[in-house]
This record gives structure tokens, sequence and C-alpha cells, in this order.
């Protein structure tokens, strides 16, 4: 997208549809760019990198013009559920921010210490993390198919119990479409945060005989990760879940969604990438 020019700073902001509408319609992570559209007060109407609208607070962002050492910065992402940058390199250190998986953080130095990473945040704020809970910004180039969609599914599993959250996309709550953004998004593939296949959308329309594990179905206002063998995973706010959760289209499963199964508007897929 063009024109970016600013860069979010906090473990998660949420984006409503309007000031004066406290509909939350989205989430962006720290490190997630920006444009901004229009200014009322102290809010900002932006459009995300990935290409999705919504009005968040002015103290939740940085304007690229005002420059930080984590611009230069070498990048890595968080893969921990939720980690604390802490002002110095033990557990007893004071927390600075509280990041969320999908989070991107800068180096200050790529020599690690006793385990421990020294990273700066959108800011300048700089502290630290355990050096497992980060890795290198996700590449596709060369990842065969059958991995990547591996790899996928695996991301979209690792928020299994996130309860259900509308307009949310992080371990402390997430909805449907802001599951399967975050699987693709976690492995370098960037899909749009909607329910629905629409023009021009990084997902095509495949018939069921060529479904495979990673491609996704969509219902009315709904959408799911197939996982094989009839499976799906998917975040729901249905009764007895509200979660995310696990689920069978197959009648013969203790765990079917029968009106699911008999409510299939299209299947969609990101592949080839």
């Amino acid at each position: 997208m063009n024109g970016i020019n600013s860069i979010f700073l906090r473990g998660v902001t949420d984006l409503f549809r309007s000031p004066d509408d406290m509909e939350r319609v989205d989430q962006a992570l720290c490190g997630t760019a920006a444009r901004v559209l229009e200014r009322r007060g102290e809010w900002y109407r932006v459009e995300t990198s990935y290409g999705y609208r919504g009005w968040a607070a002015k103290g939740d962002m940085r304007a690229l013009n005002s420059r930080s050492i984590w611009d230069d910065a070498p990048k890595r992402v968080v893969v921990q559920a939720a980690a604390d940058v802490l002002s110095r390199p033990r557990v007893q250190g004071m927390c600075v921010r509280t990041l969320v998986r999908g989070c991107v953080v800068g180096l200050t130095d790529t020599d690690e210490r006793d385990g421990w990473q020294q990273v700066c945040l959108p800011e300048g704020i700089t502290g630290w993390l355990p050096a497992c809970f980060l890795a290198a910004l996700p590449e596709t180039a060369g990842v065969p198919e059958a991995d990547l969609r591996a790899c996928v599914t695996a991301s979209a599993l690792s928020y299994l119990g996130t309860q259900y959250r509308w307009g949310g996309k992080s371990p402390f709550g997430i909805d449907c479409s802001g599951l399967v953004q975050m699987a693709f998004q976690l492995n370098g593939i960037t899909i749009w945060r909607d329910a629905e296949i629409k023009e021009g959308f990084p997902v095509h329309e495949i018939p069921e005989e060529e479904i495979r594990p990673a491609d996704l179905l969509y219902f009315p206002g709904h959408v799911a990760m197939y996982l094989g063998s009839g499976k799906i995973v998917h975040a729901t706010g249905h009764k007895g879940d509200s979660c995310v959760t696990v689920n069978s289209l197959d009648p013969r499963s203790s765990r079917c969604r029968q009106d699911l199964a008999e409510s299939i508007t299209a299947i969609g897929s990101a592949f080839p990438y």
C-alpha cells in the first residue's frame, strides 16, 4: 500500500468503526504499518498495511517522520502468546510493555545475554525479552507448499482455547476472520480480514473436491480453516464454545457442527502462493 506514514505502538490497539461508534472492527499489533486518512481531534482514521480501515486513538501511533532506533533495527516477530518486555534481563525486571504473538520488535544487539535479547519498540523504548519468544520475520520464498500449509494450520491451532472477541486478533481474544488472517500473517502471507471472498481478495474460490489443509470455508458471516478429514479450526461465539476450537463437518463425529456443514457458501484458497 502506498502512503504508509505511521506505526502502531501498543501491544494491541483497538480500531473502531468511528469515534462516535465504538464497535471494534479490528486490532492492530505493535509494529503494524498504516496510513492516516483523516484526523478528527484525538482520533485518526487509518488504513492498515493489509488494507483494513478503522479509527484509532492518536496516542497509539507514531509518525514515521519522527525517527527512532526501531526504524533501522533488524526486526523480529513475537511468537509467544503474551510476552512482557522487561526493564532488565531478569524475570524480576519491571514490565515496560506487554506484547502478543505477531508483534514486531527491533533488535538493539544481535547477541543474546544468558538467553535474553535486548529489543526496541517503535517509539524507541528498549527492554528485554527471552530470546525464545522471538523469531525471524517469516519468508515464503522456497518453502514447499505442503510445508507452508502445515505451518499455517499449526499457527491457527496455536490459538486454541482463546476466547472469542468481536474484532479481535490476539491471544487475549480473537474472532473468526482475525484467526485466519493471523495464521497466514505469522507465515508471511497477507490475506484480508473478511468472512467472505471479495473481488481482488488474495483468496480464490476452489471446488470442494480440491480442498486441502489451510484452505478456508465460508459461511454466512463466518470463516473457518480446514484441517483435513472433515475437521475445521475456527473462532466461534457458538453457545458452549465461545473460543477457538476444533469442530467437524462430518455428521458421524461428536464434534460435528451440522449447522455449518449445511451452510457453506464458498471454499477458498490462498495457494498457490
